[in-house]
């Protein structure tokens, strides 16, 4: 990475032109090529070859002994226009849904309260409100990092960390306070070690990716999120159909489907991220 920015810096002296002047010629900012400059961050590939005919050499001069691949590895993980609009409005919609049900577990815990049967009904209710508002606020994060172009993969798996982490922290809580109400059931444990054991391998297999400049390939984190949305989906359509003829229905439809898209779009977002920054150290390669 040095060398890429150092070499920039001295074809862009030895031509006697400002950053200003380089930035305006590739349509980008100062800051952008004084990123490119001090290390922190590499041109897109596209802008990588103009840059490299706007100092008069090849990319390749450019480079020297510097691995374009090191590339992927710092840059944001979606840099073109159309997908970083995909990526904004994913986390965008997951953060507005998981806020409008934050508002409501809220409100509906001032409501109900009295109706909460003990301490330890209550605690369950609190611990779950307090991990449901981190994961939310992981997503304004990521809003903002998608907005500010700073999406690179390490801030990815940092997001997908916390929220598929405190999401499993949350189920592990809960259970252990429901226990203590003896309010535990042979379902409940069953359900939380299966979708335990999923959280577990997923966050794995998302480091693995990630945060290492030679990972394996991205099916793993494909086939467990894909599980994920299957199992949740079906769930989903099993409970509506006994809704179905009842008074519950609308109830159900209003606040599940929220809940719903919720579950959905978030491993979604993990998906959509991984089959992206794959295909870019794919371009590097090449």
């Amino acid at each position: 990475m040095a060398e890429f920015g150092e070499n920039i810096k001295q074809k862009r002296e030895e031509l006697g032109i400002t950053q200003q002047t380089l930035a305006d010629s590739l349509y980008v900012t100062r800051q952008a090529v004084s990123r490119w400059e001090n290390g922190s961050r590499y041109p897109d590939l596209l802008t990588a070859n103009k840059l490299a005919a706007q100092l008069g050499v090849k990319l390749d001069d450019l480079l020297e002994n510097d691995n374009m691949q090191t590339y992927a590895e710092v840059n944001p993980v979606i840099e073109y226009p159309v997908n970083k609009r995909i990526l904004t409005a994913l986390f965008a919609s997951a953060f507005s849904v998981n806020l409008i049900l934050l508002i409501w577990k809220f409100g509906f815990y001032m409501i109900d309260y009295p109706r909460l049967i003990n301490e330890w009904d209550t605690a369950a209710y609190l611990v779950g409100l307090v991990l449901f508002a981190v994961i939310t606020f992981a997503l304004l994060y990521g809003v903002i990092k998608s907005i500010r172009d700073d999406m690179t993969p390490q801030v990815s798996v940092k997001i997908i960390t916390i929220i598929v982490g405190f999401d499993l922290i949350n189920q592990l809580t809960v259970n252990i306070l429901n226990a203590q109400n003896n309010n535990l059931n042979a379902n409940s444990i069953i359900s939380l070690v299966f979708f335990g054991i999923i959280d577990i391998v997923f966050i794995v297999f998302t480091i693995l990716y990630f945060r290492f400049d030679k990972p394996g390939m991205p099916l793993p984190i494909y086939i467990v999120a894909g599980l994920e949305i299957f199992i949740n989906s079906a769930s989903y359509i099993y409970n509506l159909i006994g809704y179905i003829g009842t008074a519950q229905l609308p109830k159900y439809i209003m606040i599940s489907t929220l809940r719903m898209f919720a579950v959905l779009v978030i491993p979604a977002l993990f998906i959509y991220m991984t089959a992206v920054l794959h295909r870019k150290r794919k371009l590097a390669k090449t």
